[in-house]
């Protein structure tokens, strides 16, 4: 499946747990690794104790989980993992992994500037499953007492966390506080409003507003406003 990938060159098959690390750690071919798909559990050495070893790299390749098991391990949450597919594996699915791999890299134009272990927010979906949303999934947060709304294109989940907290740890990838109850990813937004309520912000379609505490930072950065990886 992975041969039949736009952009995917060279790829190195392992018979197990073991084989995977001896490949990781030889000097001759530790560095071409772009990404890992790692199974969670393999023979010799299991999947999350290699990702433990491989967030320990100076320049870790990427990881993108591949499992039978229908909710993710709470210790795969912990080690920036990019993506996380459930066997068996559909085309499409795989093609949006690869593409998040692809997008991570392409962020900048040095590898080691680059960030292939962006935060991931843990979310419960339909049927008992969990996702991992990356920064370009979220288009804003929403304060709702002691937890947050994470909103996407379209959907939105609750977590139990601060705003101040995950707005803070996405600095990086361009949200920015908008009001006391929202936080905004700045390339997701996409009109600015002013009326007699005051200023506000279009952001996939929804209405936000902006209160007059964060309304002059945040004109300063839109003007420059870096796409979000």
């Amino acid at each position: 499946m992975l041969q039949r990938e736009a952009g995917v060159g060279d790829i190195v098959e392992a018979s197990g747990g073991a084989d995977a690390l001896k490949l990781l750690t030889t000097t001759e071919t530790s560095e071409r690794f772009d990404v890992i798909f790692l199974d969670m559990k393999m023979p010799d050495i299991d999947g999350l104790d290699i990702a433990r070893m491989v967030d320990q790299f100076e320049r870790p390749p990427a990881i993108v989980f591949v499992t039978a098991f229908d909710t993710p391990a709470s210790d795969a949450f912990d080690l920036g993992v990019v993506d996380y597919l459930r066997k068996p594996v559909a085309a499409d699915r795989l093609s949006r992994a690869v593409q998040r791999v692809t997008d991570a890299r392409s962020t900048s134009a040095g590898a080691a500037d680059v960030d292939l272990h962006p935060a991931r927010i843990a979310v419960s979906a339909s049927g008992g499953r969990q996702l991992l949303l990356s920064p370009s999934d979220v288009t804003h947060f929403e304060s709702c007492g002691d937890y947050v709304r994470v909103h996407t294109d379209g959907e939105s989940h609750l977590v139990r966390d601060t705003m101040t907290r995950l707005t803070d740890g996405w600095a990086k990838y361009g949200f920015v506080r908008i009001h006391r109850s929202y936080s905004a990813r700045l390339s997701a937004v996409t009109e600015v409003r002013s009326g007699p309520a005051g200023r506000s912000v279009c952001v996939a379609e929804t209405e936000l507003p902006v209160s007059r505490r964060y309304a002059r930072d945040l004109t300063s950065q839109l003007t420059g406003a870096v796409e979000t990886p």
